[in-house]
């Protein structure tokens, strides 16, 4: 919604509302969900919010129906045959249904805090090159047991999940890839739904780190701006049902890693530039070369031995060894 205002002749329009297409992927959160529709509806900007139910175990179905039948502004989406499809498939699902010019996301198991969406509004308002805008996001621990399930998984406690300061947008991608300054979660973050035909929708294959993967296209293609990064817009809970902290072998979290990270490079060769290609190459080199590891990995084998091991493991990826290859030659000539 536009107003106009008139400035020293001049004639000045201004967002007076954005209106916001939630999208909430829902996979056994019965006892949570009702809590996460709720906080998006007490925004006014939130136009329409976007249940997909992901074939849950529980009766997360039954409560979506609820909440659809009760609100005008919910609508209920399925996969073919209520089937399970995955998070980012869900949370796809959502964004093509979406009508509105932004877009949002919650988890099922979060919720937004009041004035979720006032420092976007004002960014949007006084930058109008602006395609999103990402915010602080606090940590709610649901009891010591899901504490010490998050801690055994190496994972840390913070207080905010957030950037540790105002990072450019032309810097972004390359802050996020090197992961010194923090990184962002889908619920503090808001796009404008056109960014998306250049970031593309989130990698459907990937059954963890999808979302990292998408924030990352979305760095890479559009003007995103940092809001509030020292309080929290929404809440992030950690529970017991987390996927994320779900018991898995060091190999199993390296080997979900490494397809992220494939997934990232397939998607920069085909769409980024050589700078960008570089970048995500050096993400991944960094991360096999990497000394941050668990104390039990460190009682088996020297440090020096598995990094050796993560080195020649991308023996096995010619395709980036060319590239990394052929791009050290170029600069090279370049110098020349």
């Amino acid at each position: 919604m536009l107003e106009v205002h008139s400035l020293n002749g001049c004639t000045i329009l201004r967002l007076s509302k954005i209106n916001v297409s939630v999208v909430i992927p829902v996979y056994n959160a019965a006892v949570y969900v009702s809590q996460a529709v709720e906080s998006a509806l007490a925004q006014p900007e939130t136009a329409e919010v976007l249940l997909v139910e992901d074939g849950s175990p529980d009766n997360a179905l039954e409560v979506c129906e609820d909440l659809a039948n009760k609100h005008d502004k919910v609508k209920l989406l399925r996969h073919p045959n209520g089937e399970n499809r995955g998070a980012g498939a869900s949370r796809n699902l959502g964004m093509r249904a979406a009508k509105k010019e932004y877009i949002a996301f919650l988890d099922a198991d979060d919720y937004f805090l009041p004035g979720r969406f006032r420092q976007a509004l004002e960014l949007f308002n006084a930058n109008p090159d602006c395609e999103g805008v990402y915010e602080a996001v606090g940590m709610l621990v649901d009891g010591s047991e899901s504490l010490e399930r998050w801690q055994l998984a190496g994972r840390r406690v913070k207080d905010l999940q957030t950037m540790s300061d105002s990072i450019s947008p032309k810097d972004l991608a390359e802050v996020l890839i090197k992961g010194s300054d923090g990184y962002f979660h889908l619920d503090g973050l808001i796009i404008k739904k056109g960014v998306l035909q250049r970031s593309g929708l989130m990698n459907e294959n990937l059954h963890l780190h999808q979302d990292t993967e998408f924030i990352m296209r979305l760095a890479m293609t559009a003007r995103l701006l940092p809001g509030k990064l020292d309080e929290p817009v929404a809440m992030w809970r950690v529970h017991q049902e987390n996927r994320i902290s779900a018991p898995r072998s060091l190999t199993m979290q390296y080997r979900d890693r490494m397809r992220y990270w494939r997934s990232l490079y397939q998607w920069v060769r085909q769409n980024g530039s050589p700078k960008q290609q570089q970048r995500v190459r050096a993400g991944i080199f960094s991360y096999n070369r990497a000394t941050k590891f668990q104390t039990f990995s460190k009682r088996i084998l020297p440090i020096r031995v598995i990094i050796f091991g993560r080195q020649l493991r991308l023996l096995a990826w010619p395709q980036l060894i060319f590239d990394h290859l052929a791009s050290k030659n170029n600069n090279e000539e370049g110098c020349l």
